[in-house]
């Protein structure tokens, strides 16, 4: 009995420390923080995240959590660097469980890829749903960055003065600090850095699924139209184009189409972009036969000239007989 006493207040704390509550500026977008790995309770929290993890069964609401529980991650930078700074070692610790809460959603992805799912809506969700914190986490690295400067700025000034003063112990002490306000910055610099580019790659992943799809149902409405502005040139030309020549622009295509309904964007879109290169052989034959058209237009022009200059020419000569005819018959008479 004692035992069951004390297990649910624990529990419930424990769901308590890891729920998203949600800060008062809403500009941020951003949960409370809660616990930070600054604190030694912080275990409650990830353990908190873990059963509310378990006791999500739906593989895209396990993927929406994972969302939240990055939101919290940056809600954690942001506390720590305005309260500890940047050499703070839960910084490095929240940073490494954000990029894990997007490695692990990836891997649900995965897998419900791998099942057979379309996961586009859902990769195009979850990544508008993080601009906000991602915004916001840009932004707690920026005020850091602004609040290092004007303490910059502020010591530099108190060097100037005890320097007049000729304090040379507080010059000392004031140069030390700035050193090491220095080296914060530079710090600051290579976790932001390094940051953004592991939610980049994090990200990216998440884009491709969305990308890919795009780029592959692009690439065979590209060749699609390709082939109709071959057909429509050669109406226009009073050409026809055969079904045998389009064969293999068909098939690839056909088959790019295949790839694109079993989630292959990337086999489907240089299937397309085959289908579509297949096309410059149709469209090079399609230019010899009218070539070759020309060239016979040309010489029934030639040979229907050729005809009417002998035609004349006939003509005049039967003209000179007649006239040179008439000439005798003159002469007789005379």
């Amino acid at each position: 009995m004692i035992k069951k006493t004390l297990l649910v207040p624990l529990f419930a704390l424990i769901l308590f420390a890891s729920s998203p509550v949600f800060a008062q500026n809403q500009a941020t977008q951003l949960p409370s923080a809660g616990l930070t790995p600054e604190s030694t309770f912080y275990f409650l929290d990830t353990f908190g995240e873990s059963l509310r993890e378990f006791f999500t069964f739906n593989p895209e609401g396990k993927a929406r959590l994972q969302i939240t529980f990055a939101a919290e991650r940056v809600a954690e930078i942001k506390v720590i660097l305005e309260t500890k700074g940047v050499d703070a070692k839960g910084l490095e610790v929240a940073q490494a469980k954000l990029k894990a809460n997007f490695e692990r959603i990836n891997a649900i992805l995965a897998d419900q890829k791998t099942d057979g799912q379309d996961v586009r809506s859902l990769a195009k969700e979850l990544d508008d749903d993080f601009d906000g914190p991602k915004s916001a986490l840009k932004e707690a690295f920026k005020a850091e960055e602004r609040a290092l400067e004007v303490r910059e700025k502020e010591l530099k000034a108190k060097i100037r003065e005890a320097r007049q003063t000729g304090n040379t112990t507080l010059v000392d002490s004031l140069v030390k600090e700035l050193g090491e306000v220095k080296a914060q910055k530079e710090l600051l610099k290579l976790r932001a850095e390094e940051q953004e580019e592991a939610l980049e790659e994090e990200e990216n992943q998440l884009e491709e699924e969305i990308e890919n799809k795009e780029e592959a149902e692009k690439a065979i409405k590209e060749a699609e139209k390709e082939k109709q502005e071959i057909l429509d040139e050669a109406a226009e030309d009073g050409a026809t184009i055969s079904t045998e020549a389009f064969e293999k622009f068909n098939r690839l295509l056909a088959q790019a189409k295949e790839l694109l309904g079993r989630e292959n964007y990337q086999g489907a879109t240089q299937l397309a972009k085959q289908a579509e290169k297949s096309l410059d052989a149709v469209e090079d034959a399609t230019e010899d036969l009218e070539d070759a058209k020309e060239q016979e237009e040309e010489l029934k022009e030639q040979r229907k000239e050729k005809t009417s200059e002998e035609s004349s020419k006939e003509l005049e000569q039967m003209k000179k007989e007649v006239e040179s005819i008439d000439e005798g018959d003159s002469n007789i008479e005379d």
